[in-house]
Formats: C-alpha cells, structure tokens, sequence
C-alpha cells in the first residue's frame, strides 16, 4: 500500500511540474509585458479596511504615489464596522480630492468591495486590501493587459519587509506563486485574483453579480464565476504590490484555514466546471491542479508520518516486551562496531525508487523556485539558506496538515470564521 502511494505522489507530482515547465518554456521566458496605452482608461481604487489602523496610511499614500493621470484616477476606502482608529486614520486623507472614505456597519470583505464597486465611477475597479503597497508603475503595467475578452488582471504579490523565519519563508512561497500565476496565465487557466490587488472590468464585475459577501476568499471566488462566464484572468510580473504577511504561526494558521477552507468550499460550488470541455484548460487542468495540490499534500504528510512513527512504534513495541532495563542492558552490551554496521544496513535498506522519488521531486521543487526567481528578478537566496530550505523541503507538509485541519472541520460541521 505505501508503495502505491508513494508512486502516486511521485507521478502526479511529476506531471503536474513537467506541464507548468512546458508551458512556460513554450509561453516563453520572462515574456515582456503589453507596450503601455496611449490613452489611459479611468480607473477606481477600492480600499476595503477593517481595524486597519496601523496599515490604512501607508495604503493611501501607495495609491496616491502610483504613476497614472490624476484625473482618470479615484480612490475609495471602504471602513467596514472598524472598532479601532481606522475611520479617523483615513479620513486624514480626505483633504485630497480624489479620496473618498465610506462608512458601514460590518458586512465582511465581500460586502465592503461591493459598496465600493456600487459608488465607482471608473471605467476599471482595482481591489485593493489595506495592508498593502502599490508600486508605482503597477497600474499602467496591468490595465495594458486588458483586451476585449479579458475580464481581471491580477497582480505580482510579494511580501511587503519580512523580517522573521517565517515571513521569509511565505516571501519565497509568494514569488513561486507569481510565477505559477504567469504560467497559468498562458493557457487561462488562473483560479484567483489577490485580494492586495486585482483590476476588474467595473461593467463585467456588476454584470456577474458583484463579490460574494459570504465566501471566505471572494478574490477566488470571484475568479471563478468569471471563468465560468467564460472570460479570460491575465496576470501581470510588473504589476507588483507588497502585502504585510502573517509574522507569526497563529497568525499563519487561521489565515490558511481561511484560504483553504474558502478553497474547497468554490471547488464544491464549481465543480460541474472540472474536466468540463467548455471551460478549457481552467476546467481540464486549474481546477484539477488546484485539487491535487491538497490531496498531494495530504498524502505527503501521511507517508512522512509513517515512515517516522513506524521505527518508534516498533522500539516502544520492543521495551514494553522485553522490559525497560532488559532493553538497555541488551543494547549497551553491542559493540560499537555492530551497532554501525546495523545502523548501515537500515540506511541500505531502503528502496531505491523511495530514495530515486524524494531526490527528484526535490530537484524539481528547486528548479520551479529557481526558475521563480528568475522570473520575478529575484535572488533565489535573498532571504538566506535556511528559509529556501524549509520552503523547498517542509512547507507542502505544512499544506497537507492545514488541510487535514479544514477537512476534519468540515467533517464535523465547524463553523468558519474569517
């Protein structure tokens, strides 16, 4: 049975990463971006902000310090209910014409994006969250994308100053998911749009209903009700903002929760789109890796489990049996000579394929963050040798066990929670 599943893991693994590579390579490395417009369209910037205080102000000034005509420009912050400062915060900013503060009792994200898009005037509506810095060329970057068949943009996020372990490990998870997106991009197949900032088509997003205000991540769910419209979702490498990202573990583990959670729940909801001719390479292959992506990482933390626990099982098998002091005698009376030469044999045997499928879905996980970085003109090492490691080596398992935790809640009817 663990050799079934591990070939399992293997070629999906392999199959999944061959495809993105050949796409890629096909799509062409670092592809330039579409010549900037001569005439540019109006555009509004929706702030959604809940207990933002702290972040509101250097959203703002990001959007007011991107490089776009002022006239073709406004910006809305949405206040949902905040309890803290956050109102008062941005209400600062008022004194700029082209800002604009609404307040509204708590509706969730969803509800606050759709007071915003309610109250725009531009022609484009761009999301953005109130953690986040806009660069300044972004948004030209990303509206010259736009055709006649595309419907959203998303953007290139990365994470905004990491300073510890763990942001520096999602720092190097961000980049790898910029260039997934580029890939996915190629063949329309994007499954989500980043809350920190997407443009959509003001007139596609009304005509589609506006955002889920019940979803729990209504930046992917809005991207699938497009796809399902049939319309296409570009991604844009310059189009780069920075988002402050979880800086530690509990922060980390109910922000997954949520992601993943919201992640099955649109899988449930869309899945007659799944292998379904009429959506392409979104139906065929986005939605399809979008699966794989949980069950293999489940999978990965289900053999990694085994493989450990089973060699402890067995010595506290052995204790109980033999007695504790039996044990200990019996193991200080090896010779140090014999206790290497077992310690050989156990490492010898091991199956070759095991060893062959860990080595190479490593040195294909180490390409893909190569390749990454190269693509988004970052250093692979930037952030240090460690945290590239963790990412490379451990992060999937940490995948799979968020996963395990949404999938159990769901099982017993937990309620979510944002």
């Amino acid at each position: 049975m663990m050799d079934v599943l591990l070939w399992l893991l293997y070629g999906a693994t392999i199959y999944v990463t061959v495809f993105l590579l050949l796409v890629f390579l096909e799509g062409g490395e670092l592809k330039p971006e579409a010549e900037w417009l001569g005439e540019w369209p109006s555009i509004t910037l929706v702030i959604p902000a809940y207990n933002e205080e702290d972040s509101i102000g250097m959203t703002i000034e990001s959007c007011l310090s991107v490089e776009y005509p002022r006239d073709k420009m406004e910006v809305i912050v949405v206040d949902d209910g905040s309890t803290d400062r956050t109102e008062e915060r941005a209400r600062e900013y008022e004194e700029n014409d082209i800002v604009t503060v609404i307040s509204q009792e708590n509706k969730g994200k969803g509800g606050a994006l759709n007071t915003g898009l309610e109250n725009a005037s531009g022609e484009y509506m761009a999301c953005v969250d109130a953690d986040s810095r806009i660069m300044e060329e972004s948004l030209k970057n990303m509206v010259s994308l736009f055709d006649e068949d595309t419907a959203a943009v998303a953007s290139a996020m990365k994470a905004y100053k990491p300073n510890n372990m763990i942001q520096k490990v999602q720092w190097f998870e961000y980049i790898v998911g910029i260039f997934t997106r580029s890939i996915m991009s190629i063949i329309n197949a994007i499954h989500v749009t980043p809350g920190p900032l997407s443009i959509y088509r003001k007139d596609v997003l009304e005509e589609v209903g506006g955002f889920d205000e019940e979803s729990l991540v209504e930046d992917q769910e809005i991207c699938f009700r497009l796809q399902k419209n049939q319309w296409k979702v570009k991604s844009s490498r310059k189009g780069e903002v920075y988002t402050i990202v979880p800086q530690n573990f509990k922060e980390l583990y109910h922000q997954r929760k949520r992601w993943y959670r919201g992640s099955i729940e649109n899988l449930i909801k869309y899945r007659e789109m799944m292998f379904n001719a009429d959506y392409g390479d979104f139906g065929y292959f986005g939605l399809t890796s979008k699966v794989l992506t949980g069950v293999l990482s489940m999978m990965a933390v289900l053999i990694i489990t085994y493989v450990t626990v089973l060699p402890i099982y067995d010595l506290l098998h052995n204790i109980y049996h033999v007695g504790l002091m039996n044990f200990i005698s019996s193991a200080g009376s090896l010779s140090i000579g014999l206790m290497l030469e077992k310690a050989y044999w156990a490492v010898i045997s091991m199956r070759f394929t095991s060893i062959l499928m860990i080595a190479t879905m490593f040195v294909v996980s180490a390409s893909m963050a190569y390749m990454a970085a190269q693509h988004t003109e970052e250093k692979v090492l930037k952030q240090g040798v460690v945290p590239t490691f963790i990412y490379l080596a451990w992060y999937v398992l940490f995948v799979g066990f968020m996963y395990m935790i949404v999938l159990l809640e769901m099982i017993f009817d937990v309620e979510a929670k944002w």
